[in-house]
């Protein structure tokens, strides 16, 4: 029995103790970034932050660790089965959240890819559309920039 189901028993029955402490945690720099950017993705997903950073620990030390000898990648450990399961929930599921957290994700590898936005929106979309896809990213790159607001404001205020 895990310490913290013996203390959850311990409660339910009525004894008090003090909650369980978490590890000691000594984070560099790169890991109080990393955990800051788990909790802010965790909040927007309505999930609880302390599950998602507590499993990032897990995994890769908030990142220190991000090769597994297994395969698996990242500051989640990633595996290519994980990554086809949500493919798969994608495919079935219509979850705006996972469908623009994935899209950015595309998008930010391709511009570390491409180097530019105009090359890495040439490979996000269709071969075959490049011939009027290109422009039209633009022309609303464009307009975004000329009302002065940020994209969401232009649209809807």
């Amino acid at each position: 029995m895990s310490y913290f189901a013996f203390e959850e028993m311990k409660r339910a029955a009525g004894e008090t103790s003090e909650r369980p402490k978490p590890p000691p945690m000594n984070l560099n720099k790169k890991q109080g970034e990393v955990m800051a950017k788990i909790q802010t993705i965790a909040e927007i997903f309505e999930i609880e932050p302390e599950w998602a950073i507590a499993v990032a620990l897990v995994e890769s030390s908030l990142g220190l660790h991000q090769k597994s000898p297994t395969g698996c990648r990242g500051v989640f450990q990633m595996s290519s089965i994980a990554m086809k399961d949500l493919l798969l929930e994608m495919e079935k599921t219509d979850d705006d959240l996972i469908d623009i957290v994935c899209g950015v994700a595309f998008l930010r590898l391709l511009l570390r890819r491409w180097k530019t936005i105009e090359k890495a929106t040439a490979h996000f979309c269709d071969p075959n559309d490049r011939h009027f896809y290109i422009d039209k990213v633009k022309k609303y790159m464009e307009k975004m920039n000329d009302i002065g607001k940020g994209p969401v404001a232009m649209w809807i205020g």
